[in-house]
C-alpha cells in the first residue's frame, strides 16, 4: 500500500468516526497527524494534453451548431444537439492544459455551458463526474513543486461543482455512492491542495482555493447529506488551510471564509467546530517557538488573514461566538 492509498484509508476511516460520533474535538489534530505523514514529492514530468487546437475546432463546430439551432427556433425548449463520447474526452482532457485558450475559454467555458444548459446525456454527466473526482484528476502531482499539474486539478473541481450543482436542482444523475465518492475525493483533495496561485502569468487562472469553496458550497447545500459529512468536509478544508504556506491574493481566503461561515450559521455543530479550531489556531501561535521560515511566517498571516476575513462579513452572517472571539483577539493576529 502507498503512502497516498493510506492516507486516502485514514481520511475515510475519520468520515466514519464522525458519522459514529466517535470523534469531535480531535479532529482537526488527527487530519493534520495524517497529512504531515504525507512527505512532499519530488518534481514529476507533467504529460499535457497535446490536440488543443482539434478539441478548439470541435468546440468552435459544436457551438456554430447550436447558434444555428438557436437562429431557426429562439423560442425552442427542445433541442436536437448531441456531442459524441469522444468528442467529450478529448474536450474534457483540455482542462489540463496550461494555456488558456485551451484551457479556460475553451473546455472550461464549453463544459459549463453543457452542463448548465442540458446539453449532455444523464451517461455523459456520470462519466465527467467520475472521471474529474478520479484520483488521475484530482491529485495528479499534488505532493510536488507547483507545476502544471494545477490545471488539471483545479479545473476538475471547478466543474465537479458544476455538476453538482445540476445533480441538486435538476434531475438528479449521480446515485447516493457516486456523491459518497465524491465528497471523500474533494475533501481529501480540500486537505491536500498546497498551489495557492491565483492568476498565473500568460497561463491565466489557477484559483484551486476558489473552486475549493464553490464544490464545498454546492456539497453543504445538499439537503439530504448528514451533518456528520458536512462537518467532515469542513474539518478537511481548516486542515488544509492550516497547512497552507502559499499566500492567497486573489480573494481565495474571502471565499472560503464565506461558505464555511454559511455553513456554521446552519447549526451549532459547524459554528461550534469551526469556534474550536480558530482557537486552536491561535494555540499553536501561542504554544509553538516564533516562526524562523517563510513558510511558517505565510501560515501565520494566512490564518490572519481569515480572521481579518471573518471581522469584514456581515455580523449576521457569521455566529456571534464566532464573531466575538475573533474581535477579542484580533490585536493579537494583526
Amino acid at each position: 500500500m502507498t503512502e497516498f492509498e493510506k492516507l486516502k484509508q485514514e481520511f475515510v476511516a475519520l468520515r466514519q468516526k464522525v458519522r459514529d460520533g466517535n470523534v469531535f474535538q480531535s479532529l482537526g489534530n488527527l487530519m493534520a497527524e495524517a497529512l504531515r505523514e504525507m512527505p512532499p514529492k519530488q518534481a514529476t514530468e507533467v504529460i499535457l494534453p497535446v490536440d488543443g487546437e482539434y478539441a478548439l475546432q470541435r468546440i468552435q463546430e459544436y457551438t456554430h451548431q447550436l447558434d444555428l439551432i438557436a437562429e431557426a427556433d429562439p423560442d425552442t425548449q427542445h433541442i436536437d444537439f448531441h456531442i459524441t463520447d469522444t468528442d467529450l474526452h478529448v474536450i474534457t482532457a483540455q482542462l489540463a492544459n496550461p494555456l488558456p485558450q485551451y484551457r479556460d475559454t475553451g473546455a472550461f467555458f464549453f463544459l459549463s455551458d453543457m452542463v448548465q444548459n442540458d446539453l449532455l446525456a444523464p451517461e455523459q454527466l456520470r462519466w465527467l463526474a467520475e472521471y474529474l473526482s478520479s484520483d488521475e484528476q484530482l491529485f495528479s502531482h499534488i505532493l510536488e513543486p507547483h507545476n502544471d499539474g494545477i490545471y488539471r486539478r483545479s479545473f476538475s473541481v471547478m466543474i465537479l461543482s458544476l455538476l453538482l450543482y445540476a445533480n441538486r436542482v435538476k434531475q438528479p444523475f449521480l446515485s447516493d455512492g457516486q456523491l459518497d465518492d465524491m465528497i471523500d475525493q474533494i475533501a481529501l483533495y480540500a486537505a491536500l491542495e498546497r498551489d495557492g496561485r491565483g492568476f498565473i502569468g500568460q497561463n491565466g487562472w489557477a484559483h484551486a482555493f476558489t473552486h475549493i469553496g464553490n464544490a464545498a458550497a454546492e456539497i453543504f447545500l445538499m439537503p439530504q447529506l448528514m451533518r456528520a459529512d458536512k462537518l467532515f468536509l469542513m474539518s478537511a478544508m481548516l486542515a488544509g488551510f492550516r497547512e497552507l504556506s502559499d499566500p492567497l491574493t486573489f480573494g481565495e481566503t474571502g471565499r472560503l471564509v464565506e461558505v464555511l461561515s454559511k455553513l456554521a450559521k446552519q447549526h451549532a455543530l459547524y459554528s461550534d467546530y469551526m469556534l474550536l479550531t480558530l482557537k486552536n489556531w491561535r494555540k499553536d501561535l501561542v504554544t509553538q517557538t516564533p516562526p524562523k521560515t517563510q513558510a511558517r511566517w505565510q501560515q501565520f498571516y494566512n490564518r490572519s488573514q481569515f480572521f481579518h476575513e471573518i471581522i469584514m462579513l456581515s455580523p449576521s452572517d457569521v455566529p456571534k461566538a464566532i464573531t466575538d472571539y475573533v474581535n477579542e483577539t484580533k490585536n493579537y493576529l494583526s
